[in-house]
């Protein structure tokens, strides 16, 4: 009889020790990707931290593939992905269209009254050439600037965006969120690390 104790004791222990191996295998996995809505409703916690974001690819930089631009289920946000040597430095063409899990770094970029200043200098000594490059429709959907057409329009309105912002929450400029992605996946398939 005491034999037979011991030996459910010890199955008790080992059936403990392996429930608690699992459960710490479980915590230490790697999280879920985030969704681009996700993304942008956790922006400021996130910032600098490496994580994985899955979203579709509704546009690729037309620029050698650099920029890959993720949508949400709200598909007026929109999250530029920006290819690193790490990744090889571009998407690949065929990630248009399709759903990607992009692992990268939350990164910010502020736009303050200097910014625009900045701006806008650099656009008055441009020649004709680099005057046409403007941003793509899709950079300026993702600055939420999708209904402007030109550059007067786009200064506007970053100042009075900062003016708003400054007076809501005391803070002189406007944050646009990027991930400086280290890999990708299309449709669960390595592509780039």
């Amino acid at each position: 009889m005491k034999i037979k104790s011991l030996f459910i004791a010890l199955a008790a222990v080992i059936a403990l020790g392996f429930a608690s191996c699992t459960q710490k295998q479980a915590e230490t996995a790697a999280p879920a990707a985030l969704s681009v809505d996700s993304v942008f409703a956790n922006a400021q916690e996130l910032l600098g931290d490496t994580i994985e974001v899955e979203g579709y690819c509704s546009h690729l930089c037309a620029h050698g593939g650099r920029k890959a631009f993720l949508t949400g289920a709200d598909s007026a946000l929109v999250l530029r992905c920006e290819a690193t040597a790490e990744m090889g430095g571009a998407f690949a063409p065929d990630t248009k269209g399709k759903e990607l899990t992009v692992r990268g770094i939350l990164r910010e970029t502020r736009i303050g009254e200097e910014e625009v200043a900045a701006m806008e200098a650099r656009h008055a000594a441009a020649d004709s050439a680099a005057q046409a490059h403007q941003a793509c429709d899709t950079e300026k959907k993702a600055q939420g600037q999708a209904d402007l057409n030109t550059f007067a329009e786009r200064m506007a309105d970053y100042r009075a965006k900062i003016a708003a912002r400054t007076e809501a929450e005391g803070v002189a400029y406007l944050s646009f969120y990027y991930l400086e992605a280290l890999n990708y996946t299309v449709d669960s398939t390595e592509t780039a690390e």
